[in-house]
This record gives C-alpha cells, sequence and structure tokens, in this order.
C-alpha cells in the first residue's frame, strides 16, 4: 500500500500512525459521557508534535463539531458520532 508517496504495508503500525494513518472503527467507539471537546483532545493527545492542530484540523473538517464542542458526544446524531470517530485520531 503507498500512503503519501511512501510504501506502508511493511511499516509497523506506530510508524503507519505517525504517517497519519488511523483505523476508525465501525462501531465508533467515541466516549459518550465526554464532550466532543474531550473526546478530541483525548485523540490529540497522541499527538505529541502538534495535538493542538489535530483539533483545529477536526474543527476545520467537520465544523458541526466546533458548534458542538462542549456537548456531549453520546448526545450527537448518528452521522455527528461518525464524525467525531474520524477526527479523533
Amino acid at each position: 500500500m503507498t500512503f503519501r508517496a511512501s510504501r506502508s504495508n511493511d511499516q509497523p503500525p506506530h510508524r503507519r500512525v505517525r504517517l497519519g494513518l488511523a483505523l476508525v472503527p465501525e462501531g465508533r467507539h467515541i466516549f459518550p459521557r465526554m464532550t466532543v471537546q474531550e473526546n478530541l483532545e483525548l485523540g490529540a493527545s497522541l499527538r505529541r508534535s502538534a495535538p493542538v492542530a489535530a483539533l483545529e484540523w477536526s474543527y476545520a473538517l467537520f465544523p458541526i463539531l466546533a458548534e458542538r464542542r462542549k456537548q456531549l458526544a453520546g448526545t450527537l446524531s448518528g452521522g455527528q458520532q461518525q464524525m467525531l470517530a474520524i477526527g479523533r485520531p
């Protein structure tokens, strides 16, 4: 598999993550009792080099999440929960 002009299928998982690849489980697996912001911060904390940029990227990709950042994740619609799951890694 090629991603960003490099072969990634022969890379160990931690290097694939550094390339920007992540798994978004089909079942979403968000933290429903945490806010949208807290869910995204949890995912952004894995990006040691630029956690703030990761949050900004998520909000730019899905502006509805920025509007609902203080809302409990479990109260989002199914589509919004999927956006959150995609934006979290």
